[in-house]
């Protein structure tokens, strides 16, 4: 079977020949760059020229031999989310540091660090004149839209692969307030100063719109996937109240959600970390199709009871692999035994994707890996 039909029986929840595969198909369920050369090395895989797709999160694009080596389903159609074209990376003390599109400052620590993190906010203080003044980030060029639509087309008619994009140009609605003002002066506005809150997302989904609305111009007819993220929980349940999410955010997500559909077919996939299954009814009302990551050490996140519960309605795509505990520390048996039960819970009835809890991280052995995707291609026939 075709990985394209293989994909689409399991989004519409059909059993196709195996279940599909992911890894590198998005920016939540690819590889950190050290563990992805140390897994290159370890398969005696030639080391390419490594191309860096997100570095906050520090992943490379994914080459196409190590895609074919676990059998992946999926091909990627996306610019970098959070930094434009051109973006300068400068050392700033014991720092690397670059400045994102939304006009935010990150560090890495030069010395072993791994992950850029927020360190400085251009919106100093939660008033409608900071709004005012703020220099509000743009899409991508018009150019740049065109090349992803050549590309896309050229992927759809020339491969068989699922074809996996996205046009959000930062975090979600509630992500990038966080990230433009910091987390807690953002928790604190949401509650202290809820119409400042308000504008603030009001004004970031229109820019997600107009983002979305012009890459579908271009890319809309030819992918099956189209990608959104929104952190709303962490390991034990919701980062805000569930009054407040649905007051406030969740409209606007349906805004976004309605503006997206009406550009494309493509099936909707929804990413949030940690406890979200009080969020799942809520995912199914907005129309999202797909959930990821399906963090298996979450708090209620059993995979056998949400497959129970909501698997004729959503599709898990993630949860094959435990990368908080089991990957990164198990044996690779315990891997693969973590695998196999994985996919017994979520495989029945299609409406599952393969793909580990999230990125693979730093130091996870890469014969753990291989143990992980060898399994799922082994074992997750119908």
């Amino acid at each position: 079977m075709k990985p394209r039909e293989r994909v689409m029986l399991a989004l519409n929840h059909q059993e196709p020949d195996r279940v599909p595969i992911d890894l590198g198909g998005t920016i939540v369920s690819s590889i950190v760059k050290t563990s992805y050369v140390a897994l290159k090395k370890h398969l005696g895989l030639p080391l390419e020229e490594i191309v860096m797709l997100d570095h906050v999160q520090q992943l490379p694009y994914v080459d196409e031999a190590l895609m074919q080596r676990f059998g992946v389903d999926f091909r990627m159609v996306q610019l970098p989310a959070a930094t434009a074209a051109g973006l300068a990376i400068f050392r700033e003390g014991d720092y690397h540091a670059f400045i994102d599109r939304w006009g935010s400052k990150l560090h890495m620590p030069v010395d072993g660090g791994l992950y850029f993190d927020w360190v400085d906010f251009p919106i100093k203080e939660p008033t409608m004149a900071a709004l005012d003044r703020y220099a509000w980030p743009r899409p991508d060029p018009p150019e740049q839209q065109r090349k992803l639509g050549s590309q896309a087309k050229s992927l759809y008619e020339d491969t068989d692969y699922a074809l996996v994009g996205s046009a959000v140009i930062g975090g979600g609605i509630f992500e990038q307030p966080a990230r433009t003002m910091g987390l807690e002066n953002f928790l604190m506005a949401l509650v202290a100063e809820p119409a400042f809150a308000d504008r603030l997302m009001d004004q970031i989904t229109d820019i997600y719109i107009e983002s979305c609305n012009a890459y579908l111009e271009q890319v809309g007819r030819y992918i099956q996937v189209f990608t959104c993220w929104d952190d709303v929980a962490g390991q034990d349940g919701w980062l805000i109240s569930p009054s407040v999410y649905r007051k406030l955010i969740k409209p606007k997500q349906r805004r976004l959600v309605e503006a997206i559909k009406k550009k494309t077919n493509a099936k909707l996939f929804y990413h949030s970390c940690g406890a979200t299954r009080n969020l799942i009814p809520d995912l199914i009302d907005l129309g999202f199709d797909i959930l990821n990551p399906v963090q298996v050490s979450a708090r209620g996140m059993d995979t056998k009871k949400l497959k129970a519960d909501f698997g004729k309605d959503i599709t898990f795509w993630g949860g094959g692999v435990d990368t908080q505990h089991v990957l990164p520390f198990g044996t690779p048996n315990e891997v693969r035994d973590e695998v196999k039960r994985r996919i017994d819970d979520l495989a029945p009835g299609g409406g599952f994707v393969f793909a580990a809890v999230h990125n693979v991280q730093a130091f996870v052995p890469p014969e753990n890996v291989v143990a992980a995707f060898e399994t799922a291609l082994e074992y997750g026939g119908y």
